[in-house]
């Protein structure tokens, strides 16, 4: 038999619900889930979630239109939109 479990409930961490869609959210590997998500104030900003260390949630402020967590390492990739 196949058991499901939900280990993360992002809305529980402040994400909007409105940015689990494609374009994003990304899931990479195991350990890294990244969402572009906007602040209270309307700004912009990249959530990164690491599941290995007790689902710790880092917000940083950014204009970013993508954003890519690299599955061993905590670095992160940006695709920035022209202006």
């Amino acid at each position: 038999p196949i058991s499901l479990a939900t280990p993360i409930n992002l809305a529980d961490h402040g994400l909007n619900a409105q940015s689990f869609r494609f374009g994003n959210l990304t899931m990479e590997s195991d350990k890294y889930i990244s969402v572009k998500d906007t602040a209270a104030d309307g700004s912009s900003q990249v959530a990164v979630i690491d599941m290995h260390n007790g689902n710790t949630v880092n917000r940083r402020p950014m204009k970013a239109e993508a954003s890519l967590m690299n599955p061993a390492d905590n670095i992160m990739a940006l695709k920035g939109s022209q202006e």
